[in-house]
């Protein structure tokens, strides 16, 4: 379920390791084309998706994105006694919801920024203004919002530009009923993968995003400009210390609560200097784009781990190589972009040292036309990052896609 490149990676890697399956997209794109059938629905809404289940008799789900989880597609799937992959809503809250994941982290005394909690009535009457807050802070918006509700303001014009663009404006909906205010935080940010079943996990790895969308870490967020993996800062150590201090407690306090959770679980880190993390969120899906990069580099079978911890049985999986991802975007992203163009890809879609996923495309009397902001994942493989990243780059130069956007910084 889910139409960007991290579903199409989904799929490669799942068709990868169960050839003989017949796979579905809901609704897909241009790439899913090629491994199997797209369909075209509303994959938040859980009548649509259980109905489609029942047709053409699916007997395993995976769901890519957030939103159809918050929505309760995995309590429809599992009412019916079908296998799906991924949280139910009630543990889908950690991502939909910050403050309840902010809640839920000093409960269990998981490391994490310091906290409060405002709402839009706070707001109105006055309770939170520039003037009460210092600087600098990270202001959030509480709900999903595609990975474009989060504020890091150094200054006070910086509060008061959230604040008018969450609470006045109101930008982002009714996900921004309910604000986060944190503390500043500096370091290196990381994203960590683990695989859950009935609140155990084990990890999976790490992988780097960029976010902004200009070289140097400059210009707006995005939804993710690239990645890599491995990690240089992130070893096992770092990962058993996670473990220990955050995926334990947190499955546990879940459990205190009566929330099961079943899927991935990603956790975006900030290590400090001193080499001391915090969690920045909690996400209950793949990351996109760090799926173009994990995926590609697990040892085992991806789709049988998934499926077996569906069942109740964790299959661990682990990553082995380097890979890295480069996003290419349409002119105009992450604000109006551009639709329409027609792409070429020269030598290829998958070869040893690269895959290219589709992420906004769609085919059109056999022509890959443009149909989203982020368009295309390109990525490298191979021993170490620099072979990985000099494969990416030199596939780019093989994609013909006129205005075009991509970073040329990423894993320097």
């Amino acid at each position: 379920m889910g139409s960007g490149g991290r579903e199409h990676a989904i799929g490669w890697r799942l068709k990868k390791d169960f050839p003989e399956g017949e796979f579905f997209f809901a609704p897909g794109n241009g790439g899913t084309e090629k491994i199997g059938v797209n369909i075209s629905l509303n994959p938040e809404n859980p009548y649509e998706v259980s109905a489609l289940c029942s047709e053409l008799k699916i007997d395993f789900i995976f769901v890519g994105p957030e939103n159809p989880l918050a929505k309760g597609v995995a309590d429809m799937l599992e009412s019916e006694g079908r296998l799906c992959f991924g949280p139910k809503s009630s543990a889908a809250m950690i991502e939909a919801s910050k403050s309840f994941a902010k809640k839920i982290m000093r409960k269990a005394n998981i490391p994490t920024a310091d906290f409060k909690i405002y709402t839009r009535e706070d707001f109105s009457e006055g309770k939170i203004s520039p003037d009460k807050l210092k600087t600098p802070i990270v202001i959030k918006a509480s709900g999903l919002c595609a990975g474009k509700g989060v504020f890091v303001c150094k200054e006070k014009k910086d509060v008061q530009e959230a604040l008018t663009r969450i609470f006045v404006k109101r930008e982002f909906g009714d996900e921004g009923n309910e604000i986060v205010v944190e503390d500043y935080l500096e370091g290196k940010e990381l994203s960590y993968f683990a695989i859950c079943s009935n609140n155990e996990a084990r990890t999976i790895g790490f992988a780097r995003d960029y976010k902004r969308l200009m070289d140097g870490d400059t210009g707006p967020n995005t939804g993710g400009m690239g990645s890599y993996t491995p990690v240089e800062y992130a070893d096992e150590n770092l990962a058993k210390e996670i473990e220990r201090k955050i995926t334990k407690p947190l499955m546990e306090q879940l459990d205190n609560e009566g929330i099961k959770y079943t899927g991935i679980l990603y956790v975006g880190l900030m290590i400090d200097s001193k080499k001391n993390f915090y969690v920045l969120e909690f996400n209950v899906r793949l990351g996109d784009p760090e799926t173009q990069v994990i995926l590609p580099c697990i040892q085992g079978n991806f789709f049988e781990s998934a499926f077996r911890a569906t069942e109740g049985k964790l299959v661990p999986l682990s990553l082995s190589g380097s890979a890295l991802c480069v996003v290419m975007s349409a002119k105009g992203y992450p604000e109006k972009y551009e639709k329409g163009m027609e792409i070429k890809i020269e030598g290829g879609e998958e070869g040893k040292d690269f895959l290219v996923f589709h992420a906004g495309t769609k085919r059109t009397d056999s022509k890959i036309i443009s149909s989203g902001g982020r368009v295309l994942g390109v990525v490298g493989l191979g021993k170490t990052k620099e072979e990985a990243r000099t494969s990416a780059y030199r596939k780019i130069s093989d994609i013909v896609f006129p205005n075009s956007h991509f970073r040329k910084d990423i894993g320097l």
